[in-house]
This record gives structure tokens, C-alpha cells and sequence, in this order.
């Protein structure tokens, strides 16, 4: 256990007073167990030159005052150990996602930032000495407005794709860029977050073209399998398969002008939408966040494209028929008939018969 009659140790126990927010990674709504779970990468100063073992740490959060007729919900720090001087770890608030006095945490996140309080109690650890000790902390974390803050990107605004021989067959390409870390530690990505693996239906993990008048088709998917690990402060350079999708909006037009940007200028615009399953250190659990470009950039990505970028029109030729020529209505041709003027009618006249007069004898 932590010798609580040392000085020092009550002395690294004071950075618990002043919890510092650096980053969201999660907020997630699980319907099936009615609570939402908030996941943010959080920074404790140990003032001390002591290292606190001190496990699991679970405190009770609410947003005003530090009693229990205003608890939220909890917050717990998985497995935290705190040494000298700074520790980036993960935090994981937890509240009913129903509960009235949540409502109104969350609706306050929308239009401002919140203080969020933090109280210990007697079941804060599993060492009981070190309850006692943290029966009068009294902390705090002051959240930002949507827990929206500048956080390192998860990956390069510059990407590449390269068209294989295979493509026309198999519709895959080989995509490139370099992955980060953008939560101040090391991380995993095990795959991509789809509704068979994460129990929801997240946005298609697509990547959107554009073309030269900003007319755009959602033509490229995530593989399901993409992993890698990234260090913090490093850099991953990663190559791996995209699918080409026959979106609805990926008319042959549409492609071609794509395809002439890319050899006027050797690249096209780019915007990608996806949500990668990411494992955190001391984090028991996968947790999946959005990582659309829009998280990291204020503008589009750029898709590097090279000399066989244009062979991506035999897979158009293949999979995306042209559209049908439709002939034109045949308009029937109106020919007057002939007007036949009627003969004239000659009516005879009737012919009149004049009967002669009887002669008459005279008279004797």
C-alpha cells in the first residue's frame, strides 16, 4: 500500500486538485446500457518525487457544488500510477444518459465551457488508508465547449494513390500517408469501426473525390482490417488497400473530369470520413472515435496522384457501363389527306305535263 504518514506522498497526492483537459477522444451514447461514456486524455502534475501506485481511482462527478444531491455520474483513471512531475492519462466520465441533472450538463457542453467536479468517498480505491487520505480532495476539471480543443492530427493532410495492373479485376488501390497519434501517448488502431463490430452504424468509412468544378463522389472505402500503432510524438508511414465503390454519384463525366485534374495538376481534393477502433494504454476497452478530416483540418486533404492514375478508367469501363443512348422520339410526319370537293349537284326540274283542253262540240 501508499505509507500515507509520509509527507511526501500527501504532497503527490495534490495534483489530483488540478486536473488538466488536453483532449477528448470519445463521446458515446451506449443505448443498450442507457449511460453515456465521455473519454478525454487528461494531464495530473505529481509535485512530489515519490511514484504513487494508486490503481484504479474512481471519483464522483457532478457540476456544481461536491455533494450527492448533485452528482452527475462518476469518473474513474484506470491502473494510474503517477510519477514525478506530469502524467498524461485517460479519464472516462460516466453518467445516465437519461438523468435530468445530466441533461443539463450536457446541453451547458453545447454553449459554454463547464467545471466539472471531482469528490472522492470511501470507495475512491481499494486501499482504505488511501480513502482516508482522499476523503477532503476536493478537484475540478474545467471542460472546454464541446470539448472541442487543438489536438495533434491522426494522420498527414497528404495522401497517395496508386492504381495496380489488379485494379481493373479487384477495384483495390493502394493508398499511402503518414498516422500520428493525436492524444498525447502511444495507441493502437485495430480496425474500422463497422455495425457488425461496434454495435452502431457510424458514417460509411469512405474517402470523397472531388472534381474540378467540386462536384463529388464518395469512391473509395476503408478496408476493415487496417492496423497499426503509433507512438506519441511519432510518426507511422502506412500503405494499405481502398476499395473503389460505384457510387451513384460517380458518373463516367464525373470520373473523366477527375481524371483531368489529375493530370493537370498531380493531385485531387480529398475529404475522408471515418471511424477507426483505437485501443489507449490502461484503457480496458476499444472506444471509437470520429476521425473525419474535419476533426483535424480547416481544409480538405490532398490525394497525390501519379502517371497511372488514368488506368483507373478501365475499372470504369468495366464495372460502370456507359450510360444508354436513348433515340430520339420518332415524331410522326402529319400528311394532310386530299380534300375531295363533291360534284355539283344539277337537280332537273320536274317535267310538267300540260294536258290539252277538251274540245267541245258546240251546242245544236
Amino acid at each position: 500500500g501508499i505509507p500515507l504518514d509520509v509527507k511526501t506522498t500527501m504532497a503527490g497526492l495534490q495534483g489530483l486538485k488540478d486536473i488538466k483537459f488536453l483532449v477528448n477522444a470519445d463521446f458515446a451514447p451506449v443505448f443498450t446500457e442507457g449511460y453515456t461514456y465521455i473519454t478525454s486524455i487528461v494531464s495530473i502534475n505529481n509535485p512530489s518525487r515519490l511514484t504513487l501506485n494508486i490503481g484504479d481511482l474512481w471519483l464522483t462527478a457532478g457540476q456544481e457544488g461536491f455533494t450527492e444531491d448533485v452528482k452527475i455520474g462518476y469518473s474513474v483513471v484506470y491502473n494510474l500510477r503517477l510519477v514525478p512531475g506530469d502524467n498524461i492519462v485517460t479519464s472516462v466520465v460516466g453518467f445516465q444518459s437519461d438523468s435530468p441533472l445530466a441533461t443539463t450538463f450536457t446541453e451547458a457542453l453545447n454553449v459554454r465551457a463547464v467545471m466539472l467536479n471531482l469528490w472522492a468517498n470511501s470507495t475512491a480505491t481499494t486501499n482504505p488508508a488511501l480513502n482516508a487520505g482522499l476523503a477532503s480532495l476536493r478537484s475540478g476539471v474545467l471542460l472546454p465547449k464541446e470539448l472541442k480543443t487543438a489536438s495533434p492530427p491522426a494522420y498527414s493532410d497528404v495522401w497517395t494513390i496508386k492504381v495496380l495492373p489488379t485494379t481493373v479485376d479487384d477495384g483495390l488501390v493502394e493508398v499511402s500517408t503518414v498516422f500520428s497519434s493525436p492524444y498525447y501517448m502511444d495507441m493502437t488502431v485495430e480496425g474500422t469501426c463497422t455495425p457488425e463490430t461496434c454495435g452502431f452504424s457510424p458514417y460509411p468509412p469512405i474517402g470523397r473525390l472531388y472534381d474540378s468544378i467540386g462536384d463529388y463522389m464518395d469512391f473509395l472505402k476503408f478496408p476493415e482490417d487496417i492496423a497499426y500503432s503509433a507512438k506519441n510524438n511519432g510518426s507511422t508511414p502506412l500503405t494499405f488497400k481502398m476499395s473503389l465503390q460505384n457510387d451513384p454519384l460517380a458518373t463516367r463525366s464525373r470520373i473523366e473530369n477527375v481524371v483531368a485534374t489529375s493530370t493537370a495538376k498531380g493531385s485531387i481534393p480529398l475529404e475522408v470520413f471515418w471511424g477507426p477502433k483505437v485501443r489507449l494504454p490502461n484503457l480496458p476497452r476499444i472506444f471509437y472515435p470520429s476521425w473525419s478530416d474535419n476533426v483535424f483540418y480547416p481544409h480538405r486533404l490532398s490525394l497525390k496522384t501519379g502517371t497511372d492514375f488514368p488506368m483507373i478508367m478501365d475499372w470504369v469501363n468495366k464495372h460502370i457501363p456507359p450510360p444508354a443512348v436513348v433515340p430520339p422520339p420518332v415524331v410522326p410526319t402529319t400528311v394532310p389527306s386530299p380534300v375531295v370537293n363533291p360534284s355539283p349537284v344539277v337537280v332537273s326540274p320536274t317535267p310538267v305535263v300540260v294536258s290539252p283542253t277538251p274540245i267541245v262540240a258546240p251546242a245544236a
